[in-house]
């Protein structure tokens, strides 16, 4: 039985093709017995548990393992089981032998992992690649989800092969439209996940006292339909439950919990809802119509 290493090394040597030297662009290849290397000779280790650091420069984030933790219990819960099933039928309708799916920004690997698991259940052949400047996060996914290609990455300069995407996934991350463009096939479309206007509305309410209890997206829709065409946007919207054993996780993986007072933050964790609104905005984009 394969290791998570190895299981990770093979993912990335079947997939190699889709991948490219951050530093010059060039395409690896695989090198035994555990590196990938370009035609100008930079060089990259496999890491344990088995990801690919694909970094121009080593970059510090403030999300670190606690958060990332936090974050697997969260979504291991079914919190956002909804949109992820949402978002699997979208890709699920791609009428192809094989999909080739990025998540930009993937954490610590949960929702591709559910995603991919899904497709493969219906059959489908799913090539996969997680891209995060997140080490922590990355070696988590790495560690919690062989078979799926890793890589710490800057979605600025993401280390893929231009035109290689049928599916890039960017759920409440942080995007690069002119990149999404370039990776993206000329029948390849962006699923843009965004927060709505309820999104966490009685955190929001509690923490802000109706100052900020509510969220707007039209700036983010602005900057996506620069560079790219909206082809659908589509609006899912339920109350999931949270447990109050698992809340201290969700404040320590929701920007909204990171900057409460102490005080505020002692009494919700004495009291926390039952249930908590997910409020989220899909955006289909594709290439369309645009150089």
């Amino acid at each position: 039985m394969l290791s998570k290493m190895e299981m990770n090394k093979l993912a990335m040597q079947e997939s190699v093709a889709l991948l490219a030297c951050p530093i010059c662009g060039g395409e690896l290849i695989f090198n035994e017995p555990h590196s990938f290397v370009c035609p100008k000779h930079h060089g990259f280790d496999v890491a344990k548990p088995g990801y690919l650091h694909l970094l121009k420069q080593a970059h510090k984030t403030k999300y670190d393992q606690a958060l990332f933790e936090s974050r697997k219990k969260v979504i291991a819960s079914g919190f956002f089981e909804k949109i992820i099933e949402r978002l699997t039928e979208i890709i699920a309708d791609i009428n192809k032998k094989e999909i080739v799916i990025y998540d930009a920004g993937c954490g610590e690997g949960s929702h591709l992992a559910h995603v991919v698991n899904a497709l493969q259940e219906m059959g489908r052949n799913v090539r996969s690649v997680g891209l995060d400047i997140a080490k922590e996060g990355v070696k988590q996914a790495a560690r919690d989800y062989p078979g799926i290609v890793w890589t710490v990455a800057d979605l600025a300069n993401c280390p893929n092969q231009a035109e290689t995407a049928d599916v890039i996934l960017n759920i409440l991350s942080p995007s690069n439209y002119q990149e999404f463009k370039r990776l993206l096939k000329t029948d390849g479309f962006l699923l843009k996940v965004v927060p709505e206007a309820n999104y966490l509305r009685e955190l929001r309410e509690f923490i802000y006292v109706d100052e900020k209890s509510s969220y707007s997206n039209e700036s983010v829709i602005a900057r996506l339909a620069e560079k790219l065409t909206v082809e659908h946007v589509e609006r899912v919207t339920y109350k999931a439950p949270i447990a109050k054993a698992l809340f201290a996780d969700f404040l320590e993986m929701t920007p909204l919990g990171w900057h409460i007072e102490a005080d505020k933050k002692s009494e919700l964790l004495a009291n926390p809802p039952e249930e908590l609104t997910v409020d989220l905005q899909i955006i289909i984009a594709n290439r369309a119509h645009l150089l």
